[in-house]
């Protein structure tokens, strides 16, 4: 089934998209890690920066503990440099730093818009849909029956080139319903509609990745809104 937005979809998009600072509430202090729960040694605070210290070998979360929010918007900057790391959202806690559920992909720029299930093993039965669930220039939708329909809204390295790596970039990450939209540097990235209830979640922790062996990832500036 291809997904063809609606109208009001469309206009409630567009409304959410273009809201404004009022309601926002930092996530970081800028001086320590409270509210964030990381393993020791991968994570440290510098100069008002969140910096994953590249010396873990085992991918690794920095989990915010503060809440586990439902309808939200995330906005933050990042800095990649090498490895792999990612922000997490609506996510589970499986213990000893580890997050499952949906992450949008922080590498370099031609994997950048990536939203993918972290943590499914290999063997999944949702695997297939699930691991690689959109990209840079699409909307995808996942029906009731797990099934993942693509749409591709705009060419992929066009959106990806408004990235760059080595450099600071602003992330938004709204959650709205069954709806998951991405903006780096204000221009949309991505769009997932989940309407697994399996595998979908409408709340849940929000997490920096770490993927390890060499990760150089840097966050500041994290602020979330709390949407009804």
């Amino acid at each position: 089934m291809n997904f063809i937005p609606t109208t009001l979809t469309l206009c409630f998009l567009v409304s959410i998209l273009s809201a404004g600072e009022s309601g926002f509430t930092p996530m970081f202090n800028g001086k320590d890690l409270t509210d964030w729960d990381g393993k020791p040694g991968a994570w440290k605070v510098i100069n008002d920066e969140i910096h994953c210290t590249g010396e873990a070998q085992e991918r690794n979360w920095l989990v915010w503990r503060k809440e586990q929010p439902a309808n939200f918007i995330l906005k933050l900057e990042f800095k990649w440099d090498a490895g792999n790391s990612g922000v997490q959202v609506r996510s589970d806690d499986l213990g000893d730093w580890q997050i499952f559920g949906y992450q949008a992909e922080i590498a370099r720029q031609e994997v950048m818009g990536l939203w993918h299930h972290s943590l499914l093993s290999q063997g999944h039965p949702t695997k297939e849909a699930r691991h690689l669930m959109t990209t840079a220039g699409q909307l995808a939708e996942i029906d009731d029956a797990g099934i993942r329909t693509v749409t591709q809204i705009d060419d992929t390295a066009e959106i990806q080139a408004h990235y760059d790596a080595g450099e600071w970039n602003t992330m938004e990450i709204i959650a709205e319903g069954n709806t998951l939209t991405q903006k780096v540097n204000d221009i949309v990235f991505a769009t997932l509609i989940d309407d697994d209830p399996g595998m979908g979640r409408k709340s849940g922790f929000i997490a920096l990745q770490d993927h390890g062996k060499g990760c150089l990832v840097a966050f500041r500036n994290l602020k979330i809104r709390i949407l009804p």
